[in-house]
Formats: C-alpha cells, structure tokens, sequence
C-alpha cells in the first residue's frame, strides 16, 4: 500500500469516528429535550462520551498510529 493510500484511510478513519461522536452527541442531546423517552441522566451520559469520543480518540488513533511507523 503506498504511502497516499494509508493517509487517506486514516483521514477516513479520523472522519468516521468524529461523525460517531457527533451522533452520539446528537442523541443525547434528543435525550435531554425530552424529544426521546429516556431518563435525562442518559442523554447526559451520551453527550459528555460524545464530546470525550469527538475530541480525544482522533488524538489517540493519531498516537498510536505513530508508533507502528
């Protein structure tokens, strides 16, 4: 695999996880406007994993990416 392969699978991967993360984000969000039939502790929940998931596993993907070369 050449080298343009790998960047653009990773920047792909980067994307997809940065697009779970908002959804994640978004649900809780549903969640705590009573828009969703779910106790607000969970809406609660996903919203600040969502946030954690969005901003720090990109930066933990790109840190281990880094190790293997």
């Amino acid at each position: 695999m050449s080298e343009e392969d790998i960047a653009a699978k990773r920047f792909w991967t980067l994307q997809a996880v940065r697009a779970c993360a908002l959804a994640v984000c978004f649900a809780g969000i549903l969640i705590l406007a009573d828009l969703v039939a779910l106790p607000a502790f969970v809406g609660g929940i996903l919203l600040v994993l969502g946030a954690l998931e969005f901003f720090f596993l990109p930066w933990f993907l790109v840190k281990q990416w880094k190790k293997l070369g």
